[in-house]
C-alpha cells in the first residue's frame, strides 16, 4: 500500500498540522475529509527528483584508475575482467 499525502483545502489545522499521510490500496478511493479534523482535503502534488544525465562517455582507463573493476562481455554472455 503506497503512502499518499493530503492537505486541508481551507488551510492549516492544529490537529493535522496542514498535512495528513494515509495508506491507500490501489483500488481504494481517495478520502474527501481529514480523519483527524474532519475538514475537506485534497491530494498534495507529488515531487519527483530530477533525472541525472551523464554527459561524458566513461572510459576504461578512468574507471580502473578510480579503483573500479572493469569487465568485458563475451559472446556466451559471460564476463571477463579486463
Amino acid at each position: 500500500m503506497p503512502l499518499q499525502r493530503f492537505r486541508p483545502i481551507s488551510g492549516r489545522c492544529k490537529l493535522c498540522r496542514g498535512e495528513v499521510e494515509i495508506h491507500l490500496a490501489s483500488n481504494e478511493k481517495a478520502p474527501t475529509e481529514c480523519p483527524k479534523c474532519g475538514q475537506e482535503i485534497e491530494a498534495c502534488p507529488t515531487l519527483t527528483a530530477p533525472q541525472m544525465k551523464i554527459n561524458v562517455k566513461p572510459s576504461v582507463s578512468k574507471a580502473k584508475s578510480a579503483g573500479f573493476k572493469v569487465f568485458k562481455k563475451l559472446d556466451g554472455g559471460e564476463l571477463e575482467q579486463q
